[in-house]
């Protein structure tokens, strides 16, 4: 099979499989720079790596995916606790959303300013929505939905 081969080649799933990848000097230099100051012991760890949250990514975005499957998902929220309610919307949210609310975080950063850390699972489409109403809840300074996989499928 040559570099342009787009086809599978059948081998086991636990099989170790060796390719080369070229690229340019500076960018190997970039990758070598970025693993090492992460810590990735090789080249080869830190492009698994980049693969996997590849492949996490693309799943959330393709629209094809099955909206059905089971997904999972943090938020992270910064938001002023003073706000009326806030905290018990958030609550609320989470209590009665059709995702999960495995777990919260609070963290008081000032006097008025909390960071709170969900973790969702459940459907794509409920994940997404759940993390979509917390973030946009009146009241929140900033938030964030970082997409994840159960890891199952990834190898």
């Amino acid at each position: 099979m040559n570099e342009h081969d787009t086809s599978v080649a059948p081998v086991d799933d636990d099989e170790l499989v060796r390719f080369g990848v070229s690229m340019p000097a500076a960018l190997v230099r970039d990758l070598d720079r970025w693993r090492k100051g992460l810590g990735y012991p090789s080249r080869s760890e830190a492009v698994r790596d980049l693969v996997r949250d590849a492949l996490v990514q693309s799943q959330w975005k393709d629209e094809g995916e099955d909206p059905t499957r089971e997904a999972v998902g943090v938020v992270m929220l910064v938001y002023d606790h003073t706000t009326h309610q806030l905290s018990e919307r958030l609550t609320e949210m989470q209590h009665h959303g059709k995702a999960k609310a495995l777990a919260a975080l609070h963290i008081h950063l000032t006097l008025e300013n909390c960071l709170e850390v969900v973790v969702l699972r459940g459907t794509r489409t409920d994940v997404r929505e759940l993390a979509g109403h917390l973030i946009s809840a009146r009241g929140v300074l900033h938030g964030v939905f970082i997409p994840t996989t159960t890891g199952e499928e990834l190898a």
